[in-house]
């Protein structure tokens, strides 16, 4: 594990956001399929029941994983001419699967709703019907 999240562990207690930096590191380290809250655990230096204090389910701490990275993309400003922000656009969501491409699988198949991916997804139909399609 980090030693920065060792550290803040440490000090405290843990916050969704010490859960979601070491679930982001088992899943790179183990794959998703090697993926577990006992493994997350562990990576902590906790109890799985501890987690799911902050996650009732693994889906719960799943859909709080790809609402983190959709969260973190920005619709381009209209201001731009449309082809470079559909570029801008597809490159922000290529560099999910850069940063993550244990979890690029499973973000392209999830199932966005939640009203942060739905902001998104709103965003990029958007651009596309500016776009005439």
């Amino acid at each position: 594990m980090d030693q920065s999240i060792k550290k803040k562990r440490a000090r405290g207690r843990l916050s969704r956001e010490m859960i979601e930096d070491a679930a982001f590191e088992v899943i790179e380290r183990e794959g998703l399929s090697g993926f577990s809250m006992r493994k997350l655990a562990a990576a902590l230096g906790c109890e799985a029941m501890s987690i799911y204090h902050h996650f009732p389910s693994v889906a719960h701490l799943h859909e709080a994983l790809v609402d983190r990275l959709i969260g973190a993309l920005e619709i381009p400003d209209a201001s731009l001419p449309w082809r470079q922000r559909m570029r801008i656009a597809i490159e922000d969501f290529r560099r999910i699967g850069r940063d993550h491409p244990a979890y690029s699988s499973f973000i392209v198949t999830y199932r966005m709703n939640s009203p942060t991916c739905l902001a998104w997804l709103n965003g990029i139909i958007g651009l596309f019907k500016d776009g005439g399609f």
